[in-house]
């Protein structure tokens, strides 16, 4: 896919691109592969083709309507939700498998798609009493949703439809601090229109969850300097904007084009005329990049609660590093003990490497 990969420092604008009536909201294309223009990705299978593309053009009439069209401009404006929550480490928790206890802490995430039934358009748990049980964590901690996930675990938020008010109200009564919106894909083998398709219905769902009393981070997904440039333009231009997120797992985590995505994400911050708050998941390394330009950076661990799953119990390295070393559990009480350590431990570890806090200070 490398070929693919936009970069109008190296390659040339490709031809077709100059006169789409995409092109002001695209920027064009410019890639290593010889291409006329992002068309040359169709599938040639209307019929069978769920990708926004103009030549599938009854079904491409229908994806831009529902969407008001490609511009940002016509999101409506609001008062924001999000108040800084004082956060840097906060664990992603997968489920209480194997768990008898809640888990202590002052936050903790937990996936969207784990929290939401699709299928039925309501909560899976009616009171936050009984999702804190069934995740075992502790009720009193801020809970963070995530919308980062895989295609086929997100896009079924966008079907929810007549049902989305209802299911927005419970997730407000619910008394979630915040959740950051789907990471709708944006691939680099469809036509772009697919990717602008994406862009809009972030904003959308963006703008849904706030108007509904809920914070939420902007999920600024990008994969040119143009998508990049039209979120900073829309994030200067609305103050009700607290906080964005971004993921570092896929396509932006792998090295070649992790400072690309990270030059964006600054740029973004820098012409903002306020300061900025950033949620990450993926790469850490990310964090002290980003401390530059925003006013704090949230990182969301899987790490810990991985390693606990597969019962591997963190052990430091001359406090610089932690070795995860395989360990026999024989009762649940083991496994909430070494979960509430590997916790801690790769918190410790995180704020002594990105945040500059020294393990034995934030110990004592």
């Amino acid at each position: 896919m490398r070929t693919l990969t936009d970069d109008p420092y190296a390659y040339s604008l490709a031809l077709g691109c100059g006169n789409c009536a995409a092109f002001e909201w695209c920027g064009g294309l410019s890639v290593r592969d010889s291409i006329w223009d992002c068309l040359d990705h169709c599938c040639g299978k209307p019929g069978d083709c769920t990708n926004v593309c103009v030549k599938n053009p009854v079904q491409y009439v229908d994806q831009k309507r529902e969407i008001l069209g490609f511009d940002l401009s016509n999101i409506p404006r609001l008062v924001g939700n999000y108040r800084p929550l004082g956060h840097d480490i906060v664990p992603l928790i997968y489920h209480r498998t194997g768990r008898e206890r809640p888990v202590p802490g002052s936050a903790f995430a937990l996936r969207l798609h784990d929290v939401v039934d699709f299928a039925r358009g309501e909560l899976r748990y009616p009171t936050r009493d009984h999702l804190c049980a069934a995740f075992k964590i502790d009720p009193s901690a801020d809970i963070i949703l995530s919308g980062v996930d895989h295609d086929e675990r997100i896009e079924p938020w966008w079907t929810l439809q007549d049902r989305l008010s209802q299911v927005l109200q419970q997730l407000r009564d619910l008394g979630t601090q915040l959740v950051t919106a789907p990471n709708f894909s944006l691939l680099l083998d469809k036509p772009r229109t697919d990717d602008l398709h994406a862009m809009k219905r972030i904003a959308i769902v963006w703008s849904e969850f706030e108007q509904h009393g809920i914070a939420c981070a902007l999920h600024v997904n990008a994969r040119t300097l143009k998508d990049f440039e039209r979120w900073a333009d829309f994030v200067r231009q609305r103050n009700e904007i607290g906080i964005i997120s971004y993921e570092f797992i896929t396509g932006a985590g792998k090295k070649a084009r992790r400072q690309f995505h990270i030059d964006g994400l600054r740029k973004i911050a820098q012409s903002a005329d306020r300061p900025l708050e950033i949620i990450v998941r993926g790469d850490p390394d990310v964090i002290a990049h980003l401390q530059r330009d925003f006013r704090s950076v949230i990182y969301i661990d899987t790490m810990a609660y991985m390693k606990t799953i597969k019962r591997q119990r963190a052990t430091r390295v001359s406090n610089s590093k932690l070795d995860w070393i395989t360990t026999k559990t024989k009762v649940p009480s083991e496994v909430d003990d070494m979960l509430e350590h590997n916790l801690g431990e790769q918190s410790l570890f995180l704020r002594g490497r990105f945040y500059g806090q020294d393990a034995a200070s934030v110990q004592r």
